[in-house]
């Protein structure tokens, strides 16, 4: 009888309390990477010019990196940053890329040194948070990479 309880109980229970936890401290490389493993994408986990931890993947043909801050030499790090780079014919109007930074609210874009535009996510993880939290970012960066593809005509 008290496994049926159990089993009753678990069944009424949102599906984010059955989320699996990130502890404080941040989140590692591996647990990124299979984040968006989890949901189709192949990953290469590499190292950025710095040395920390940096997680490539491809989203319908567009390359995207997850950069990882505030790692202390430690497997976990503090906050995460999604963030892919266009390369353009000519650059983007410093009015355009204001545009999208006025009207949107998550993806902040900027051109670097080649006048190239770069949208980017930033994700805090210090005090830890669900699977599902990190899966529903990255969904959000996947429509603000789709919303801003459009935007520039990709």
């Amino acid at each position: 009888m008290g496994r049926i309880w159990i089993f009753l109980i678990a069944a009424m229970l949102p599906l984010s309390a059955l989320a699996g936890y990130l502890p404080d401290g941040g989140v590692t490389v591996q647990e990124v990477a299979k984040s968006l493993q989890a949901k189709g994408f192949q990953t290469e986990i590499t190292t950025d010019k710095d040395g920390d931890p940096l997680v490539k993947s491809t989203y319908e043909g567009t390359k995207f990196s997850v950069y990882f801050y505030e790692c202390g030499g430690k497997p976990r790090c503090k906050s995460i940053q999604f963030a892919s780079g266009f390369a353009m014919k000519g650059s983007m109007q410093a009015s355009t890329v204001a545009n999208w930074n006025r009207t949107k609210r998550f993806g902040r874009v900027y051109q670097d040194g080649e006048n190239d535009p770069w949208i980017e996510m930033d994700m805090d993880m210090e005090h830890g948070g669900t699977t599902e939290a990190m899966a529903n970012n990255l969904d959000r960066w996947l429509l603000v990479l789709r919303e801003f593809r459009k935007f520039i005509d990709r």
